[in-house]
């Protein structure tokens, strides 16, 4: 197997780590609620869409919302294929609906005992983070959080072993916050372009 020098390799968790700020830039500022519909598979209607994507982008950049640098990240079809999910339909509704938030910042004490069992004086650790999207559907809340790391096909697991935990502290903190049950955690993956059930 070659070796990837150390230097090609930091550039490329660079390179990743910047279309994951673009992207979950894109999706905090999305009007989800002003998405066309995508109903037909059609070479048209995907052109139509296109056109209103980049039409929105460039509008974002031009009222530096978004950087240059940053849309140039950002493929299309990885928007038009999350608007066309289950998923991407659900947050549309919620936001209709003005039961969505995005980018939700929370502080959330634990137990240390609860991370470390082997731990005895049950000190307080703070972990802070920031909730991609959340939607009340009927009182219960949808947790949703966005990924563009690298998998392939069949790699789901991958994903849902590397992140369960931060969305089980989202979910705990979501709790707190709102006396409500979080009653679904979705990872949505742009790589895979699909949603992935916790």
């Amino acid at each position: 197997v070659p070796m990837i020098p150390q230097f090609l390799q930091e550039d490329e968790v660079l390179a990743g780590a910047a279309r994951g700020t673009a992207y979950h830039r894109v999706m905090e500022l999305l009007d989800m609620k002003g998405m066309p519909e995508f109903t037909e598979d059609t070479a048209g209607e995907k052109e139509n869409w296109k056109k209103y994507f980049m039409d929105w982008l460039d509008d974002q950049v031009r009222r530096g919302r978004i950087e240059e640098d940053a849309a140039r990240c950002i493929c299309w079809e990885d928007i038009l294929q999350f608007a066309k999910s289950g998923i991407g339909r659900r947050l549309r509704e919620a936001d209709g609906k003005q039961r969505l938030w995005r980018e939700q910042p929370f502080v959330l004490g634990i137990d240390a005992r609860e991370l470390y069992p082997g731990e005895e004086d049950g000190e307080l650790i703070l972990v802070q983070g920031i909730i991609d999207a959340y939607f009340m559907e009927e009182e219960e809340i949808v947790l949703v959080d966005y990924k563009t790391d690298r998998v392939r096909r069949g790699q789901e697991q991958k994903l849902i072993d590397l992140y369960h935990v931060q969305l089980e502290d989202y979910a705990r903190a979501l709790e707190r916050m709102t006396g409500k049950r979080v009653k679904e955690k979705i990872i949505y993956s742009f790589t895979l372009q699909k949603e992935i059930l916790l």
